[in-house]
């Protein structure tokens, strides 16, 4: 599985593509929070398009909620969206969703295309 991270000024992108394991997603998110960047940022977009194949469990997608939850607290302005064209993709935000839900102040939205989701953080970005 590769992926790619981009920075730009107020919002991170992971374009995940080929096979997506737990692990994978893991090592992505302790890259994030242990870059001095972490604090400024308002935005994640996780890009999915390009995953074949989904092999995160649940229980890696609890890890990543509670790694979440505790990033949370350094910096609670953070707003997710998933961009995702598969049931698979969906799945994995709606497991995270279900593991933060009434326990992090950040929230999650799943969109069909990048530009969607890029859209989204311009506008979120100008409130």
């Amino acid at each position: 599985m590769a992926y790619t991270i981009t920075w730009q000024k107020n919002c991170i992108t992971w374009t995940y593509s080929g096979v997506l394991t737990g692990e994978d997603l893991l090592n992505s998110n302790f890259e994030l929070f242990g870059d001095e960047r972490f604090d400024d940022i308002r935005f994640q977009i996780v890009d999915l398009t390009a995953v074949e194949r989904v092999e995160a469990t649940e229980s890696h997608m609890r890890k990543v909620a509670h790694l979440d939850m505790a990033a949370a607290r350094s910096n609670p302005r953070v707003k997710i969206a998933v961009v995702t064209n598969s049931q698979d993709g969906e799945s994995l935000s709606n497991t995270y969703d279900r593991y933060i839900e009434g326990k992090s102040p950040w929230s999650t939205q799943i969109f069909a295309t990048l530009t969607e989701a890029q859209a989204w953080v311009q506008r979120e970005s100008e409130t």
